[in-house]
């Protein structure tokens, strides 16, 4: 049973009710006194305490998704988490070096699930297991392909990509696809003519369990920007129909995934030519969860903070949505100052909500306006 699963709460909630109604039923049994009677009452007052904590945390956990798995609570708590980076055999000089992918349908998911599926008509939802050719990192990923792909008007045209990123940990499947319902809103948007067809590419920028490398090449570690950069793009563009110009890539994400858009946008504009970032931070956050991303470099630091970016180097020739909340949202003043130091070439525009806490409920808000804004900024062929 998942961590974030609805099951497990629902199962805390009948434990918690159990001890509730446990207690109140032996309670008078035990009016008498004496030590066994202390110490059954007490243990019941704990065990009920117990309970009602437990899901206390599930809920909230699976309200702010702190933690995705077991293996992420586990690993933040010390334990040791199993790293999902590999070694790849060495490639002949006479062999192209691809990134490989394991590749399988997805049923149950998405726009169609609950009647008789048709991809023409509902499009497909595909899983993927990429294993980066130049990183050796190996990462899920699901591929949302809309009805259009399928349909014969369409054979021969190369659908624009946007990859959406969650935050740090989520769980992929929960995040975008039963929490987010990026696949519905997006076939929502294409079916009002707000939106063009489009490849949407569903992940989390966690590649080892407990570690947050916020999407950084990390000294001696995984080479997650490289992942992200090169080699999903290059897994993506080797199995779909896609753009072979920078111009039909984009990315999105929220938190730490929005973070991650748009520092890959603008480190690497000759692959993606938008990002939004929802309610993300600016610069690579650093705690327990991300080690040291750096290796001690000042140097490495400062080149992942993008205000410090856009102060210094010259201006990446992207687009970027910055979403975000006036009041609520911890991140909005960082957001500020990113906007404020924003110049040609770089456009930057805003989506801002009134109020919102940094919380799904919020980040939810802006996955419709940010399918449309990617949607108006690339380009398909």
């Amino acid at each position: 049973m998942e961590l974030t699963s609805s099951g497990l709460l629902g199962l805390l909630v009948v434990v918690t009710l159990g001890c509730l109604a446990a207690t109140i039923w032996i309670w008078p049994k035990l009016s008498r006194g004496g030590p066994i009677a202390l110490a059954l009452r007490a243990a019941l007052i704990l065990g009920g305490q117990l309970a009602i904590v437990l899901t206390l945390l599930t809920a909230v956990n699976s309200y702010y998704l702190f933690f995705g798995s077991w293996r992420d609570l586990l690993s933040a708590a010390g334990g040791k988490a199993q790293s999902k980076v590999t070694k790849l055999p060495p490639v002949t000089p006479h062999a192209a070096a691809t990134s490989q992918v394991v590749r399988r349908p997805a049923t149950g998911l998405g726009p169609g699930r609950k009647g008789k599926h048709a991809d023409a008509r509902d499009g497909r939802i595909e899983h993927l297991e990429i294993t980066g050719v130049r990183t050796g990192i190996t990462a899920e990923a699901y591929v949302y392909l809309p009805a259009q792909y399928f349909q014969p008007q369409f054979a021969n045209r190369r659908l624009p990509v946007a990859i959406f990123i969650a935050g740090y940990p989520a769980a992929d499947r929960l995040t975008w696809i039963d929490k987010g319902h990026l696949p519905e809103e997006a076939a929502a948007a294409t079916a009002a003519g707000q939106a063009q067809p489009m490849i949407y590419v569903m992940m989390r920028p966690t590649v080892q369990d407990g570690w947050d490398t916020e999407c950084a090449d990390v000294p001696g570690g995984p080479k997650v920007e490289t992942f992200f950069a090169q080699d999903v793009p290059e897994a993506i563009a080797a199995n779909y129909r896609t753009p072979y110009s920078r111009k039909g890539w984009g990315l999105a994400g929220y938190s730490t995934g929005g973070y991650c858009a748009a520092k890959l946008a603008m480190l690497h504009s000759d692959r993606f030519a938008a990002a939004a970032n929802m309610a993300g931070h600016f610069h690579a956050l650093l705690d327990r969860t991300t080690r040291d991303l750096y290796g001690g470099s000042a140097e490495l630091r400062r080149a992942s903070n993008l205000i410090w970016r856009l102060r210094n180097l010259p201006q990446p020739p992207v687009s970027l949505l910055v979403a975000s909340a006036d009041k609520g949202e911890k991140t909005f003043p960082s957001a500020q100052r990113f906007m404020a130091a924003a110049r040609p070439p770089l456009v930057v525009d805003k989506v801002l909500l009134p109020t919102g806490g940094h919380n799904f409920k919020t980040f939810r808000k802006y996955i419709p306006p940010t399918i449309r804004w990617l949607s108006a900024h690339l380009q398909g062929e």
